[in-house]
């Protein structure tokens, strides 16, 4: 696949992570809205947001040049950005859009709980476009890649601002998290598998590369989740949490590029 895009989509996936991810942490956690993880989920929002619109706007471009057969003048035109919006591709982006500019009205007006919404329209444009066009009742494989993406940013979104906080801070809300992660690992497990029944037709071939791919990546982000849990219930105030915290940010990282390696390339037909 090309580079370009494995690493736009990356940057779109941590986008998300940023954005969404902190409006669900918003939801779930006691956070006093003075707090130092409070303010470092705004930032990290701020920054979110912008990392969706940049990638956004990459990949609608790379799209538009692939169907222009490389002309970039032809690609910009207006008709071209007309046929862009009537495909999965340039309305998931729009979705994106939308949903940035209504997170930041929301944290704005300060409603955490208006913040779901555009959050639910984040997780929605993945389940716009690539797989869950083709595979299984679209309803059906939309919700659980809400689902699957929805856990995946929630856990992630929680890295920076537990680095960031200060000790006594990071303490409750670390343990806070592991308790609710421990619920959170089967979901995103059976919402993955599931998954992986849908886009293969429930034919399972571990011969091909596809499905090697996947459950490699369900079973590492299952046991990282798993481990993170763990860490945030028995390490929390402890020495060793912090560079525990560390670690599972440079995992983070791996994790985002796989999932946009395997949204790029589908399964074996």
């Amino acid at each position: 696949m090309d580079v370009w895009a494995l690493i736009l989509r990356t940057g779109l996936y941590g986008g998300v992570v940023l954005t969404a991810g902190s409006a669900m942490l918003r939801l779930t956690l006691p956070i006093a809205q003075s707090s130092g993880f409070s303010r470092a989920l705004t930032r990290q929002t701020a920054a979110g947001a912008v990392l969706v619109v940049l990638s956004s706007a990459g990949l609608v471009w790379l799209f538009l040049l692939a169907i222009a057969g490389g002309d970039a003048v032809l690609a910009l035109s207006p008709e071209f950005f007309a046929i862009a919006l009537q495909t999965p591709v340039g309305q998931a982006a729009l979705f994106r859009v939308v949903g940035v500019v209504l997170i930041g009205l929301a944290a704005f007006a300060g409603s955490r709980w208006l913040m779901l919404i555009p959050a639910a329209i984040l997780l929605l444009s993945f389940g716009w476009e690539g797989h869950s066009l083709s595979f299984g009742p679209r309803l059906v494989s939309m919700g659980l890649v809400m689902v699957h993406v929805g856990i995946m940013a929630w856990w992630l979104a929680v890295i920076p601002p537990l680095i960031a906080a200060p000790r006594s801070e990071r303490n409750r809300m670390g343990h806070a998290f592991g308790r609710q992660a421990l619920f959170a690992v089967p979901l995103l497990l059976l919402a993955g598998v599931v998954l992986l029944g849908l886009f293969t037709g429930w034919r399972f071939d571990l011969t091909q590369a596809y499905q090697q791919r996947t459950v490699i990546k369900l079973i590492a982000v299952s046991g990282i989740l798993a481990l993170a849990a763990a860490h945030k219930l028995l390490l929390t105030g402890r020495p060793g949490f912090l560079w525990a915290l560390r670690v599972e940010a440079a995992l983070a990282v791996s994790i985002l590029a796989l999932t946009a390696w395997l949204t790029a390339t589908g399964p074996d037909m």
